[in-house]
């Protein structure tokens, strides 16, 4: 597999996965363990080239090519420098098999528990936890307008008016209003090598 020892990533996090109990603050300057879930807007589209590849977007997305080196029907692992995961069935297509390589544009996140609670102990599946050194922080303070999600009335970001703000911690709620389930990305570095739990 083919990742690169210190390699830097822009990572989502809720706050809901720390006020679940999931995790305790994350703060800059630290070192944690988590694993990576991806997030695609648009499910990956298989492709001819068979080498990983990861470019960084704006608002902290990337356009990558991986190989699908894992799959199951609950869960699909990406291998595109770094290993990453989802759950969600129309993120990789129907019909794809381990070996296939990907392409699209995604999302890191932190693992909300997915994977050290219940998917680390698939058999066979690959270690997913790194050692991350987090850099720096900002809270995502993109407002919210009116939309529809899920075929009813709901908020969503106005992708318009993408704003981030430096923040020391996710403790820390630095949006006008206060958001009531503030979204952060944590600037990392991946550090040494993967673990199973």
């Amino acid at each position: 597999m083919s990742e690169p020892k210190d390699l830097n990533l822009n990572i989502y996090l809720s706050r809901w996965i720390i006020s679940d109990g999931n995790y305790d603050d994350f703060r800059v300057g630290e070192t944690r363990k988590f694993a990576l879930e991806f997030w695609a807007p648009t499910s990956l589209a298989r492709t001819a080239r068979r080498t990983t590849s990861l470019r960084q977007q704006r608002d902290y997305s990337y356009s990558i090519c991986g190989e699908l080196v894992f799959a199951t029907d609950d869960v699909s692992v990406i291998d595109c420098g770094v290993l990453v995961y989802s759950e969600r069935k129309g993120e990789v297509q129907d019909g794809w098999a381990v070996g296939d390589f990907v392409r699209g544009d995604l999302m890191f996140c932190v693992d909300p528990f997915f994977y050290f609670e219940s998917l680390c102990h698939i058999p066979s599946i690959p270690a997913l936890i790194y050692d991350w050194q987090i850099n720096s922080m900002e809270q995502d303070t993109t407002p919210y307008i009116l939309s529809e999600v899920c075929g009813r009335p709901g908020y969503v970001r106005d992708e318009t008016r993408r704003s981030f703000k430096a923040v020391r911690g996710t403790d820390e709620n630095v949006a006008t209003p206060p958001d009531s389930c503030p979204e952060f990305v944590l600037h990392c570095t991946k550090l040494g090598t993967r673990h199973k739990l």
